[in-house]
Order: structure tokens, then sequence, then C-alpha cells
């Protein structure tokens, strides 16, 4: 990614180190509070597999017809498909039914996202969920995972006093995109295909998800700089894309990722390959 120096006059440097989540603290910690003690199954770590799997979020490419054809070939080999957010529906109505869903954001309006029922499809619900979320799924088959970080101590404490420790954190990270990469490898899948990840706008900069979205209407903006090409990204997008970055660098060993489509997380895949490529 580019410093400061590069990036030209008059556009946008995000500070991601404020990006992480969109309620308070408090509310996190009284979400939790409230949603281990529905007694569900937890998300436990299992040995690494060799099984594909395909996650699938709400980013513009999707629309790009080659990256469609891609999801489409994965669908038919085969592949389980994993769901974020509203990315389920958009699934759905296409005839591509995911096995499973997963979600992050503690806002009661996520709820939008678990309305009509995928039979047969496993839900792994953040404990940080609005509880509203838990209340609609009420009666499928959910898992709750953790998703934490080094500073989360009240809330990693309220979840060792409950389970006792034995409880399996997820590296929290400021996107659901992030954090169900990290989840997944948890669950053991090395070999994920990403599908409508971009972390930007498409080119002509015209809508932010391959799909309505309100939540996500009149957010703020900017361009932003990786290696020589411009993107425009909102705040959270620009978050996401460090949040992977930090992943890569701190993880890659652990992960086989392929990325579909022509966003920023792709260009910045394909600009550390080409960097490592070039110090052999």
């Amino acid at each position: 990614m580019t410093d400061a120096a590069e990036i030209p006059e008059g556009t946008q440097k995000w500070d991601n180190s404020v990006m992480t989540v969109n309620v308070e603290r408090e509310v996190i910690i009284d979400h939790i509070t409230r949603n281990i003690q529905r007694h569900l199954p937890q998300a436990r770590p299992h040995n690494p597999n060799v099984q594909k799997v395909a996650i699938v979020g709400g980013g513009w490419s999707l629309n790009d017809p080659k990256v469609y054809a891609e999801l489409v070939a994965l669908y038919q080999q085969g592949t389980p498909f994993v769901a974020l957010n509203g990315a389920a529906s958009w699934l759905m109505e296409r005839n591509l039914k995911p096995s499973m869903q997963v979600m992050l954001d503690a806002r009661m309006d996520n709820v939008q996202f678990v309305e009509t029922p995928i039979s047969n499809c496993k839900y792994f619900i953040a404990s940080q969920c609005h509880p509203a979320v838990f209340d609609k799924l009420e009666g499928r088959n959910v898992t709750i995972y953790h998703a934490t970080t080094e500073d989360s101590d009240i809330e990693r404490q309220i979840l060792d006093d409950y389970y006792l420790g034995r409880w399996t954190k997820v590296h929290s990270a400021s996107c659901v995109g992030v954090v169900s990469i990290l989840l997944l490898r948890v669950l053991g899948f090395q070999f994920q295909h990403l599908f409508g990840m971009d972390s930007c706008y498409p080119p002509d900069g015209s809508y932010h998800h391959a799909y309505p979205q309100s939540l996500n209407d009149n957010e703020g903006s900017g361009d932003f700089w990786c290696s020589g090409r411009k993107f425009h990204c909102s705040a959270w997008q620009a978050a996401q894309a460090t949040s992977f970055f930090n992943l890569v660098r701190q993880m890659g060993d652990k992960f086989f990722l392929s990325i579909h489509g022509d966003g920023l997380l792709k260009h910045m895949l394909q600009t550390g390959a080409n960097l490592a490529k070039t110090k052999e």
C-alpha cells in the first residue's frame, strides 16, 4: 500500500484506527452478555482440510459477467458457498443456494438479512450481533462465534466466566469480509475463493453493492491510492482493505486465497505477489 507521500493532493487519507465497530462498546458488551445465554453451539477449531469454499460478499464485481460465470462454475462443481449478510438473498434469487451465512454487524437493521429462511443453511452469527437477529433465527441451524481483539478485555472476561474458558477466539477486524476468512480458517478451510469483496466502488463510482442496500446509502467516500491505482472507497471499505493487508502480512501462510473481480483487494494481492517474485 502507498504511504502518505504518494497520495496526490486532494485525495482522502483514511484513519483506519477508528473504524472498528459502528455501535458503542457498551452495546457490544450488552449483546454478548445476552446472546451467550441462548445456549447455542459454538464455533470450534477443526483440522485443516482440502475442501474449497467460496465466500460471497456483496461487492459490485458480482455483476461483472466474467466474475458471475466464475461463481456459477464453482457452484456447479459443488463448491460450498458462504454468504455474507445480504449476499445470501442475492444468491438465492439466482438459484445459488449458500451452505452458510455469516454475520458480524451489531446493528438491529441487519435482521433484514435473515428474514427469509434458507433450507439446510448453517448460520454463523457473532455473539456481538443484535439479539433481534438471533430471535429471527429461532429454530434454524445457528452457531455462535466470538470475534474479539486484544483490547476486548471486558468481552473476553464475560466469555471466560460464562463458558469457563472453553470458547474459541476469532480475531476480529473492521468488516465481516475479513472476519469470515478467519472464521472459515478456524473451521479448517484453507482454500478460499473470494467473490464480491472489492473494498471499493466500481470505476464509475455509481453504487456500493451489487444490489440495493440502504444501510450504505449516503455513506462518506473518497479516493484512495494503492500501488499506482486510484480507487474510490467508503470509510468501511478502506478499513477492510487495511484489515486484509494486515491479515495477509501476519497470517498469509495459513491461507490459499483466490480473489475474483478487479477491486482494491485483488489489486493488493496481485501487487504483493509481484513484489515477492521480484525479490526471488
